[in-house]
């Protein structure tokens, strides 16, 4: 050995098994900034957040309603969600809906 070190480069490949490395990386983001007029021109969408369904029905979202618990009763409440397999929101949710139900 003559006590140089290699360089190393960093290299990343990609799930079809094409290996980029910071050569490659570094054209890429030069077309791509070259091509940044071409962007404009594009609209670019994200998938939506996934989440629970809107219950107002529709994509609309649904209204919210926030309260405070003293600590043994959160505690309590997420002991009985954890036994229930749900969340403290949902017993919360079905707890007020039978009583306003009730209530007629």
């Amino acid at each position: 050995m003559s006590g140089k070190k290699a360089a190393m480069t960093a290299a990343w490949t990609t799930p079809d098994g094409q290996v980029i490395t910071e050569d490659d990386a570094a054209r890429l983001a030069q077309e791509f900034e070259a091509d940044d007029a071409a962007l404009e021109s594009v609209e670019i969408t994200f998938p939506r957040k996934a989440g629970r369904p809107s219950l107002a029905g529709g994509s609309g979202t649904s209204p919210q309603v926030t309260f405070r618990l003293s600590p043994s009763v959160r505690e309590r409440a997420e002991r009985l969600a954890v036994d229930r397999g749900t969340t403290v929101s949902a017993l919360a949710r079905e707890a007020l809906e039978q009583l306003v139900k009730k209530a007629g």
